[in-house]
């Protein structure tokens, strides 16, 4: 069911913000991270889920708002959410890029970035968990199902999470393997 691959792309990603989580205690701790694994996830982040996981998702909530919804309110917000959640990614990714290029970013500045990129992601999956994808279940019948699924062509295999990790992410599909 669609609903359980985005659960399960979710727990993807919340991998994903840990391991960010993880950096983001590092410097706060004054230690040396890698920020070309932080560019790798974020660029996962910024192609396979903007790409394939967000509209997916925004699928689902048009049907929804279509079918179900007496107000816009909540779900109204999710794809609005999605494009904001877009531009904080590609501005996040910007930064990582000149911290790469040698550019001189203050490490207060980029923790402080870091720090809002990984809580309104969580943020985001948190809602969508505890709030949309509850009602979604409730309300969708097997007739919904087959008609949002028929909406939406899957994508090309997950880079990372799929059964051929592409090689720019082979070092952090390595790391995913040896955390716990």
């Amino acid at each position: 069911m669609m609903l359980d691959d985005i659960h399960t792309e979710h727990g993807y990603i919340i991998r994903l913000l840990n391991i960010l989580q993880q950096k983001l205690d590092a410097i706060r701790q004054g230690q040396t991270v890698n920020y070309t694994l932080i560019k790798e996830i974020v660029d996962y982040l910024q192609s396979h889920a903007e790409q394939c996981h967000h509209p997916k998702e925004d699928i689902l909530y048009h049907y929804y708002q279509s079918h179900y919804a007496d107000d816009q309110g909540d779900m109204a917000s999710l794809e609005r959410e999605h494009q904001e959640l877009a531009q904080l990614t590609h501005e996040f990714s910007d930064t990582v890029e000149m911290i790469l290029m040698d550019a001189v970013v203050p490490l207060d500045v980029f923790a402080d970035k870091l720090n809002a990129f990984v809580t309104r992601q969580r943020a985001h999956l948190e809602f969508e968990e505890q709030n949309v994808f509850p009602r979604i279940r409730a309300n969708f019948t097997k007739d919904d199902w087959l008609a949002v699924s028929g909406q939406y062509s899957q994508c090309e295999c997950d880079p990372l999470f799929g059964s051929q990790v592409a090689e720019r992410y082979r070092a952090l599909s390595e790391r995913l393997q040896r955390l716990p």
